[in-house]
This record gives C-alpha cells, sequence and structure tokens, in this order.
C-alpha cells in the first residue's frame, strides 16, 4: 500500500505537469470568442492571443485617428507641431554651426538662417500635414486595419506554437514533474 501512495506521486505530478501545459494552450488560443456567464463576462475570453489581435487592432486604429486629427488642427499642440517646431530649432542650430556670421555680415546671416529654417519649417508642414494623410487616404490604410482585425488568421499561429513550442514545452513540462514526482516518492518513502 505504501508503495501505491508512492506512485500516487508520481502520476499526480506528471498529471500536473499536463495539466499546466493544456491549461496555458487553452488559455492562448481558447475561445475565440468573448463568453458570459449570466450576463457577466467571463475574465479570460475570448483567448490570450485573440484579446491581443484586437487591442493591436485598435491600437492602430486609435494610431491613424489621432495621427489624422493632429494633421487637421493647426492650432493645437500636438506631435506634429512638436516635430515642426524640433525641425525648426535644428535648422536653426546647424546654420549657427556654420559660422555664417563670420563671413558675411551678420544681419544677412540672420536672415538667411530664419530662411531655411522656415523652408524646413513649411516643407515639413507640407509632408506630414498634407501629402501623408493623403497617402493614407490613397491606400485606404483604415480599411487595412479592419482587414487585420477581421481576417488575420490565428489558426497559422496556433499551427506554429503546436508544432514548435507546445511539444517541446509538454516534453520539458513532463520530464521535469517526472523528475519532481520520484523525488517527492523517494521522500515519501524515506519518511514513511
Amino acid at each position: 500500500m505504501v508503495i501505491v501512495k508512492a506512485l500516487l506521486f508520481l502520476l499526480l505530478n506528471i498529471g500536473l505537469g499536463y495539466l499546466l501545459v493544456v491549461s496555458l494552450r487553452a488559455a492562448l488560443f481558447f475561445p475565440t470568442e468573448k463568453k458570459y456567464l449570466f450576463g457577466w463576462p467571463i475574465p479570460i475570453t475570448p483567448g490570450l492571443i485573440y484579446q491581443i489581435k484586437r487591442k493591436i487592432a485598435d491600437h492602430l486604429h486609435s494610431i491613424l485617428n489621432d495621427f489624422l486629427r493632429d494633421c487637421e488642427n493647426i492650432d493645437v499642440d500636438s506631435r506634429i507641431s512638436q516635430i515642426e517646431k524640433q525641425i525648426y530649432h535644428r535648422v536653426l542650430d546647424r546654420i549657427d554651426s556654420l559660422g555664417l556670421g563670420r563671413k558675411i555680415p551678420k544681419w544677412l546671416a540672420k536672415q538667411i538662417r530664419d530662411l531655411f529654417a522656415q523652408i524646413a519649417f513649411e516643407l515639413t508642414r507640407y509632408f506630414v500635414r498634407t501629402f501623408i494623410p493623403y497617402l493614407l487616404e490613397r491606400y485606404n490604410v483604415e480599411q487595412y486595419i479592419i482587414l487585420l482585425d477581421q481576417k488575420a488568421d490565428i489558426s497559422i499561429l496556433k499551427g506554429y506554437y503546436t508544432r514548435y513550442f507546445h511539444r517541446f514545452l509538454l516534453y520539458f513540462s513532463l520530464s521535469f514533474f517526472f523528475l519532481t514526482g520520484i523525488f517527492n516518492m523517494l521522500i515519501y518513502l524515506i519518511i514513511r
């Protein structure tokens, strides 16, 4: 009877290892949709991979909307206006580092410096606020984000996970918990 109880430690440890690996796979990939129990959402539904896919699509969509909103509002202090100001000041600093004031009159050097900084500022403003939104609309980037959310196939990722990770994790887990079960079994036999 003592040997049977000792073997029970081994079986329980192997079962625990198998249960952990299978639970990890289930938490990542099952279920595919949000589930409710009596009107309350179940916490780990949908699977974590599906949640991550949805969060990425939502994040890309919000970034795109924020960028387009910032492009329309010139007066608002946004990231785009900060980039424009940084480029303006960098061009000023670069032209100051050339030392034009030593070679030509200072008032002319200041006019040239301001002119080039203003040109860089306006080019940046045109490119960021006009050309990039034109490209986004022309290539219908928002539709691709929606398609990513709807059509991204998680079964491909699931196949790679099963082929390259799940099987090896299962082997590692079972061998680790088998050795732990033997250790627990030996301790039980020594104590008993």
